[in-house]
C-alpha cells in the first residue's frame, strides 16, 4: 500500500531569468507541479572545479506532490542546463484548499 501524497517543494537555481521561465512553463504545462515561485536576483557562492564561484542565479520554488516527485525531478534533471544541478527535496506541510488545489492540478 502506498502512503497517501504529501506536499513537496522542489529547488532549483537557474543561470538566468529567460532559463527559470522556461523551465516553470514547462513543468507546469506538464502538470508536474501546479505552481513555481521565481526568485530572481539571487547571489550563489559555492565550490566548483577547484575555486569558490560567485554567481547570479534565479531560484525556482516548485510545488507539487509526492505521487509525481519523482517524475519532477527527472523533468527537471533532463531539461536543466547545468551539469550538476542543485535539486532540493523539502517535504511541506500546505493546508486547505490550496494543497486540494495542487493535488487536483498534478493528480
Amino acid at each position: 500500500m502506498n502512503p497517501a501524497p504529501h506536499p513537496i517543494v522542489l529547488l532549483t537555481a537557474l543561470p538566468d531569468l529567460a532559463a527559470a521561465e522556461k523551465m516553470a512553463d514547462a513543468i507546469v504545462s506538464a502538470k508536474l507541479a501546479a505552481c513555481v515561485n521565481i526568485f530572481p536576483d539571487m547571489r550563489s557562492v559555492y565550490f566548483w572545479e577547484n575555486k569558490i564561484v560567485r554567481e547570479n542565479e534565479v531560484k525556482l520554488f516548485v510545488k507539487t506532490s509526492s505521487a509525481v516527485a519523482p517524475e519532477a525531478i527527472a523533468f527537471i534533471k533532463a531539461g536543466h542546463p547545468y551539469s550538476v544541478p542543485e535539486i532540493t527535496t523539502i517535504h511541506a506541510d500546505m493546508h486547505g484548499e490550496y494543497w486540494v488545489w495542487l493535488q487536483g492540478y498534478v493528480g
